[in-house]
């Protein structure tokens, strides 16, 4: 039997990876027309009806379905799943194994959304171990923070931080005097009958009977449990779900369980939670993760991007100011990663961007060799032959030569392979030959061409230009600086430590940089070292558009400081201002490793259709300098690893949705956990009361909205079925007849609700019930004939048939053996 992804014992990843911080509530009646006067759509904005419709026909292309919101679909139906937000953010397509093919929307269903995103998640789950070994981490079971024990019980029970945190939030609000219509009387209702589709619940049958001497009389009977396969057919599943998310996102729930989650994880013994923050800051602030998660593959690098994500969330539950530290170091080793990713691999650099670091280098050699005399005046003029107004295309077939090179060797072999290897869209061929050859007969090839690389790698990590050639380079110079002085600089620069130190001679960089890199040394070359002494005069700009840029750049200072290549104090502020200049224009690497720290899985979602580089760069800008206050409201809220990453600073909000996002899913409560922290809290009560609190129980979950059309009928069927009419009697014969039947009790295997096992009694209980809703008393509308119909049809596949004597609660020999000589 499929189990509802939401009620596993392992934590449910919910969609924020993805996540919005914007609430998706459930489907609410519209407040008023959304068109007309004072409703006109803005101009200039896509038209929304439009654009979903481009959504819908992308989405469902290949045969795909759009799940409906009340589809029942579970965890364990699923057979495959497509890399979420691979064809749209906040969507995801997966087949179930049925061979059914299904779209979700997060925003529609994000119950049956985190199902199949937590599928894709554990099918990898071996991948992300082996990644994690790689990298010398501990596998991902050993890093689980919610499954840490409290010193919080119930019963015998120590419970998790997550039982514990629950168990909080249930008993203060069982406490409080709610108002019936509350959020928070609603998620109590709501948690129960979470419980109730997980675990069962119990009831008391209860019937009307007429007694001569008493008149009509409510007869109520002893506790008798339904199963989870009967609630399921009385209560929505999904609609719980989405309900319960809902509000656990809303004000003062959030905040309330916000709370709760700290004191259950100060419950945690100081030796257990120190050991276990130990882990997950290692798995963080790990240069070897960071530079393993760049090599996996575009379908396995979201899994990695989760992981990441998971640690430092649970992290910064377990102590705020540790994740903050380990998110700065993630972040800079991200930031060095992704710039060392687009160099080695031009597919990373777009020709604009690549285009632009030829020009900045060509620009500056050019203005370098104009100073210098004795060499052929023809370099100066292919130089300004590729500079002109119409050789773009020749400056990015330049840079592609550069980059065969660079992959492959500089001998006159090597060269002729470059460039019959390019494809040229350019009619320059021959003329950027021409220059090549001169270059390399001057020895500047290697320099150069590992300049093109490395400045079209910084363009491809910002938008717009920097300024001069020479302060392009300057800030390209810079960010190799800041990255190659970072502790583990060695680690997240593979590729650029295979590079000619030429190149960054050329670029300014300093001797004590390249050693911390571990870069080969290079021959001398008194034009490599003049214009690299012509960048590194040229003034790095101070950043514009930045809110504090001086306390964020002296935070960049801060974080490499203490390594030795970035010592000196000048070379210290130079390096930082650069990289803070390139950050506050950042747009990311495809597939980079600071999609984590930009929205995960979904980056566009995360910060809206426009992928707002502002929000982006503020994330980067704030983490990496330590001052994460100074980040927008915005980047806070709509990125996991960032909102997670500022510990307390985050709002409350933002910080509960982080919790939620994996570790600790919102309706992904161990088995049984709820029904133990709330407990049979009507057992006490008197029989009429308890049966009118039943009742209303039901009727207000209804009213919530997570009942199934007919849970009024089944209700009425399952309260008065179960009863065993022991205390029947009186004028009604039918009443009378069933007290001698042995009637009572669940009768039904327990994974078959009794709707469906006792299908011909229900359809003739339904009929009655429709007839005379209202009737003085619905057991006249049992039928014993209809029951032993059910019981001839089910008995082969009935388990209480086998052993019938020794199981059913009710059986007494010579009683009702007719069961088994059906």
């Amino acid at each position: 039997m499929a189990i509802d992804a939401a009620s596993r014992v392992a934590p449910t990843y919910l969609p924020q990876m993805q996540f919005n911080a914007v609430e998706t509530p459930p489907i609410r009646k519209s407040n008023g027309p959304t068109s007309g006067p004072g409703h006109e759509p803005y101009r200039g904005k896509p038209d929304p009806v439009a654009e979903g419709r481009r959504i819908h026909d992308r989405v469902t292309e290949g045969g795909y379905q759009m799940v409906a919101r009340d589809a029942q679909i579970t965890y364990d139906d699923i057979r495959s799943v497509d890399v979420p937000g691979e064809v749209q953010p906040g969507y995801t397509r997966f087949i179930t194994k049925d061979g059914a093919k299904h779209v979700v929307a997060e925003i529609g269903n994000p119950s049956i959304f985190a199902a199949a995103e937590q599928k894709y998640l554990d099918v990898g789950a071996a991948t992300i171990d082996l990644t994690r070994g790689k990298a010398d981490l501990p596998p991902k079971k050993d890093t689980d923070a919610f499954s840490l024990k409290t010193d919080i019980e119930s019963g015998d029970e120590k419970l998790t931080i997550g039982q514990a945190a629950y168990k909080g939030l249930v008993d203060q609000y069982k406490k409080d005097d709610l108002e019936p219509d509350s959020d928070q009387a609603r998620l109590v209702r709501l948690l129960e009958a979470r419980d109730a589709v997980s675990n069962g619940k119990f009831i008391k049958p209860t019937y009307e009977d007429f007694k001569p001497w008493t008149g009509t009389k409510t007869e109520v009977e002893s506790l008798t449990q339904l199963e989870p396969a009967d609630m399921k057919e009385i209560f929505d599943s999904a609609a719980i779900n989405r309900e319960i998310e809902y509000l656990m996102r809303r004000e003062p729930i959030a905040k309330d369980f916000a709370a709760k989650l700290d004191e259950a994880v100060k419950a945690v013994p100081e030796a257990d939670r120190k050991a276990m923050a130990d882990k997950l800051a290692k798995v963080v602030e790990s240069a070897d993760y960071v530079d393993e998660i760049s090599k996996l593959p575009s379908w396995d690098a979201p899994r990695a991007r989760a992981d990441v994500e998971d640690a430092i969330s649970q992290l910064s539950l377990l102590d705020p100011d540790r994740a903050r530290s380990a998110g700065q170091k993630f972040t800079a080793n991200a930031l060095a990663k992704d710039f060392d990713s687009a160099f080695a691999d031009p597919t990373k650099v777009d020709d604009e961007a690549l285009g632009g670091g030829v020009a900045d280098v060509l620009e500056t050699v050019k203005g370098t060799l104009d100073t210098v005399t004795g060499l052929p005046g023809e370099i100066g003029e292919q130089i300004d032959s590729l500079l002109g107004k119409d050789g773009a295309d020749a400056r990015v077939d330049a840079g592609k030569v550069a980059a065969e090179l660079r992959a492959n060797g500089y001998k006159p072999e090597d060269i002729d392979k470059a460039f019959s290897k390019v494809d040229f869209a350019s009619g320059d061929k021959d003329s950027i030959r021409k220059l090549f050859d001169q270059f390399d007969s001057q020895g500047l090839l290697p320099a150069i061409s590992g300049a093109f690389g490395l400045a079209g790698a910084v363009h491809s990590l910002s938008t717009g230009e920097f300024g001069t050639a020479e302060e392009n380079l300057a800030v390209a110079g810079g960010l190799i600086s800041f990255v190659g002085s970072l502790p583990d600089a060695a680690k997240v620069l593979p590729n650029l430590a295979g590079i000619d130190a030429s190149a960054l001679t050329l670029l300014g960089v300093d001797g004590k940089t390249q050693d911390a890199i571990g870069v080969g040394s290079a021959e001398p070359n008194s034009i490599v070292s003049k214009v690299g002494e012509r960048v590194a005069a040229t003034d790095v700009p101070e950043p514009t558009g930045v809110d504090k840029a001086d306390e964020i750049t002296k935070g960049f200072g801060g974080l490499i400081s203490g390594n030795g290549a970035g010592a000196d104090a000048s070379r210290l502020s130079r390096s930082a201002t650069a990289a803070v200049d390139v950050v506050s224009k950042f747009t990311g690497v495809a597939g980079g490793v600071l999609d984590v720290v930009t929205g995960g899985m979904s980056v566009e979602q995360a910060f809206g259709e426009d992928g707002s580089p502002g929000d982006r760069a503020e994330a980067v800008l704030s983490l990496i300098s330590g001052s994460s206050e100074l980040a927008s409201a915005g980047a806070n809220a709509l990125s996991t690893f960032t909102s997670a990453a500022q510990g307390g600073q985050a709002s409350t909000a933002s910080r509960v949705l982080t919790t939620l996002s994996r570790g600790l899913s919102a309706v992904g409560v161990a088995a049984g956990v709820v029904g133990l922290l709330i407990g049979t809290w009507v057992q006490s009560a008197k029989d009429k009361s308890f049966v009118k609190d039943q009742y209303e129980w039901f009727k207000n979950l209804a009213g919530d909205g997570i009942a199934r059309p007919d849970w009024n009928l089944k209700y009425d069927y399952a309260v008065t079925t179960l009863a065993e009419f022991r205390n029947a009697g009186g004028k009604n014969d039918v009443i009378a007849d069933l007290s001698h039947e042995d009637w009572g009790g669940r009768q039904a295997p327990g994974d078959r609700s009794i709707f469906d096992f006792h299908r011909e009694e229900f359809a003739h209980f339904r009929e009655q019930w429709e007839k005379d809703r209202g009737a003085e008393s619905y057991a006249p509308f049992l039928d014993p004939a209809k029951r032993e119909a059910d019981f001839k049809r089910e008995k082969d596949h009935m388990d209480e048939v086998k052993a019938y004597r020794e199981a059913h609660p009710t059986h007494f020999d010579g009683y009702n053996d007719w069961v088994l000589d059906l």
